[in-house]
């Protein structure tokens, strides 16, 4: 493996290959929040698309496990993590785009932020993060 120059590589592959997906997200947001030169305490935002059987019908589906809001990726574990359905994350694009009052920090964007819980899979209480899209 190529050397860095200005990170340290802490991923330890055997740690790794003993965890679940999410496990490995959690294990690299941890690595990640760990070194200040990169995240800031109680910053950060780390997210995976992991294919996951639905829990009632059983079939494979995309979804996205995102750092929820608040919490600090350092000390994160799978409860600071919120899962959505990706199909149901994208179908609000179109929600998004056909509001007139679009933009940063609009009351579009905030809006969103309550659709959200509409796209959770497996009743994840965690709230997703507005930076979430």
């Amino acid at each position: 493996m190529k050397p860095y120059s200005h990170v340290n590589c802490l991923w330890d592959e055997a740690k790794a290959a003993s965890l679940d997906p999410v496990g490995r997200l959690v294990y690299r947001s941890n690595l990640l929040g760990s070194d200040q030169r990169i995240t800031n305490t109680g910053g950060g935002n780390t997210s995976s698309k992991i294919a996951e059987p639905d829990p009632v019908t059983g079939s494979s589906g995309k979804i996205l496990w995102v750092k929820g809001s608040g919490g600090d990726l350092r000390t994160s574990t799978r409860a600071f993590f919120s899962s959505l359905y990706l199909d149901k994350l994208h179908t609000l694009q179109k929600v998004y785009a056909a509001r007139k009052d679009r933009g940063i920090k609009s009351p579009a964007e905030d809006d969103m932020v309550g659709l959200y819980a509409h796209c959770t899979f497996n009743l994840n209480p965690r709230a997703s993060s507005i930076d979430t899209p």
